[in-house]
C-alpha cells in the first residue's frame, strides 16, 4: 500500500499503520514476485483523520475477477 506517496508493505488480513491528523491519500495494490514497479489491481481513496481517540478503519477488498481493482472503503 501507499499512503501519501510512501510505500509500506502490507499483508493479506489486517495491517495497521500510524498516520497524522489531517487529509491523506491511500493506494492499495499487489505485485507478483520480481515485479518491483508493477501496481496491479490498484484502488485509491482519500480520507481525513480528525484526531479523535477512535481508530479510523480503511478496508481494501480485491474484486472477484482476475484483473479487478481493489475497492477501498473508509470508515
Amino acid at each position: 500500500m501507499d499512503v501519501d506517496g510512501t510505500e509500506s508493505a502490507a499483508q493479506w488480513g489486517t495491517t495497521e499503520i500510524a498516520v497524522t491528523t489531517g487529509p491523506h491519500e491511500i493506494a492499495v495494490y499487489f505485485r507478483y514476485r520480481g515485479q518491483k514497479t508493477a501496481r496491479l489491481g490498484i484502488g485509491r481513496a482519500e480520507f481525513t483523520v480528525d484526531g479523535s481517540a477512535d481508530p479510523l478503519v480503511v478496508r481494501a477488498v480485491l474484486g472477484v475477477r482476475n484483473g479487478s481493482p481493489f475497492k477501498v472503503e473508509v470508515g
